[in-house]
């Protein structure tokens, strides 16, 4: 996923990390389009449930009184738009940024639709290209008596097409040609995958193919969204995909590796590079030979902050091609054996990552510095 910093005249989103939460709490409070009607009663109800919501420290997964039964049983994220908005933030820090807006509160049928602007008032040619967050847009249904938030994806999805390939139920509009050859690589290139790396495997998902970005993004509850976008997006059960293909590698490595709840970003992207976008060499070249001519010309592209994840962002997610690097450091001394003990290790730093390698390598710290630096030179 491509991650983006924002900012106002006088605040950046990554400096926000580092603040101290207010010890007094403010309501946040929503404001409202005069396009919306507030004298009749639904909708207010319908207003006051999402300003609720947003108060309820939605960034975090608990069960909250605002959101459906049916979702909250069905997924431990319930919310599928919590990880892009909050996107490395707490609900705190991001409203001390961006004021929620109400667009307009609809009646659909039985139910109601709300969209909601998140924008702040930068001007500043540096800050004003993400001055708009997103357009946020959920459901609202009644449940027992109450109104209840729902995911978009329901109402999105409802008349869309299922093609069962295996363990794969593909799921797609009337606009999408199916193509059934690239469903069938799909699953042949998840079994090999499966065998050589979790052959415990035993689960279906869905996969869902949208025909572009910003339709992926409704699926995700966004009518608009600059923060969190992306091509693909591997979720509770499910792909999300905005390319239109049936085969889609990155994103299936994620669903097809046991899991590890200590496995660091970068070596979940990196594995999912290594092993998937690879098999599209022309991508897998392109990005590793930005992150050469990056390593160590940039300030913040040392090694210790790409495996920190912690470089400036220059057009691309250096956590991919740097965790693809420890794959390849890795595979080519150990193979396979190797990548399965990688996979099954602590990774969640520079530290880990490095102690991780030595013990699977055999080799002291130095040398595996030396191995990874030599490597990335090869991209240049």
């Amino acid at each position: 996923m491509l991650l983006f910093s924002c900012g106002t005249e006088n605040n950046r989103t990554d400096n926000l990390k580092n603040e101290r939460t207010q010890e007094v709490e403010q309501k946040i409070k929503l404001q409202i389009s005069s396009r919306i009607d507030t004298t009749k009663k639904e909708l207010n109800e319908i207003l006051n449930l999402y300003e609720k919501y947003i108060n309820s420290n939605p960034d975090s997964i608990y069960d909250n009184p605002y959101w459906n039964e049916k979702e909250k049983a069905q997924y431990r994220d319930f919310d599928f738009s919590r990880s892009s908005i909050y996107n490395g933030i707490n609900s705190r820090q991001l409203f001390s940024i961006y004021t929620p807006f109400a667009l307009s509160v609809e009646a659909k049928k039985n139910k109601y639709q709300i969209k909601v602007l998140y924008s702040n008032s930068a001007t500043k040619p540096s800050y004003v290209g993400s001055k708009v967050w997103c357009i946020h847009k959920l459901y609202a249904i009644k449940e027992e008596g109450n109104w209840k938030l729902e995911n978009l994806i329901v109402e999105k999805t409802k008349k869309w097409n299922i093609n069962q390939i295996d363990f794969i139920e593909y799921v797609y509009s009337d606009e999408h040609e199916f193509d059934t050859k690239r469903g069938t690589k799909a699953v042949l290139f998840c079994k090999k995958i499966i065998n050589r790396f979790n052959p415990a495997f035993n689960s279906k998902f869905k996969f869902y193919l949208a025909n572009d970005t910003d339709e992926m993004g409704e699926l995700e509850n966004f009518d608009y969204y600059f923060t969190g976008i992306t091509t693909g997006k591997a979720r509770e059960g499910m792909i999300l995909s905005s390319k239109g293909d049936e085969f889609y590698p990155h994103e299936l490595i994620h669903k097809l590796l046991p899991e590890n709840k200590n496995r660091g970003q970068v070596i979940e992207e990196g594995l999912a590079t290594f092993l998937g976008t690879k098999e599209d060499l022309r991508e897998y070249l392109i990005n590793m030979n930005k992150l050469a001519n990056d390593f160590n010309v940039k300030k913040s592209f040392a090694l210790e902050n790409i495996l920190n994840n912690k470089t400036e962002w220059n057009g691309y997610p250096s956590a991919y091609p740097g965790g693809a690097l420890i794959c390849e450091v890795i595979h080519e001394k150990k193979g396979d054996e190797g990548i399965r003990k990688l996979i099954k290790g602590n990774t969640n730093n520079f530290n880990e990552i490095i102690n991780l390698t030595m013990n699977i390598l055999k080799i002291k710290k130095h040398e595996v510095i030396r191995l990874i630096e030599r490597k990335i030179k090869q991209y240049k």
